[in-house]
């Protein structure tokens, strides 16, 4: 009977050390890839500065993986990568700004991968925006990914 009432009592702790922890394994049919763009001309011309890379949605964090950011030549351009609550929220966030083309042709940057903390919020990070600034001509395009739905929504402007 004690033995019984210990293990119990053990597999109820381990069960709340996991809650507060946050782990576990992937989400499913959540989104695995973005890409975010800005065009010229409010859309007309050709692409301005464009981020892609990948997505792994946790629990309550999202790694993005193998981000790359490729600014037009002779321009530069800006990323940001924000991680929000259910309530829209931003409750991480990344910048990477300054980022410029060659003179004569276009750049690829390697970001690499960037974890977007939700580990402190009440069911997780439920959306990641990715935003992508031409700041030669002002312009911008942003992706949003919800961990509900199946894929991305690219709004370039």
């Amino acid at each position: 009977m004690l033995r019984r009432r210990v293990l119990q009592v053990t597999a109820a702790i381990g069960l709340v050390v996991a809650a507060l922890l946050g782990t576990g394994s992937a989400a499913n049919a959540s989104p695995g890839s973005f890409k975010a763009l800005t065009i010229h001309a409010n859309g007309a011309g050709a692409v301005a500065d464009q981020a892609v890379g990948g997505i792994t949605w946790y629990n309550r964090s999202v790694a993005l993986t193998s981000v790359k950011f490729w600014v037009h030549a002779g321009e530069c351009g800006s990323l940001e990568l924000s991680g929000m609550d259910s309530a829209g929220y931003i409750k991480d966030q990344r910048e990477y700004t300054g980022l410029c083309g060659n003179r004569t042709s276009g750049k690829w940057y390697t970001i690499g991968d960037v974890v977007l903390d939700g580990s402190d919020v009440p069911g997780g990070l439920r959306d990641v925006m990715i935003y992508v600034w031409d700041d030669t001509h002002k312009g911008s395009g942003y992706t949003t990914c919800a961990r509900a739905a199946a894929s991305c929504v690219i709004r370039a402007s």
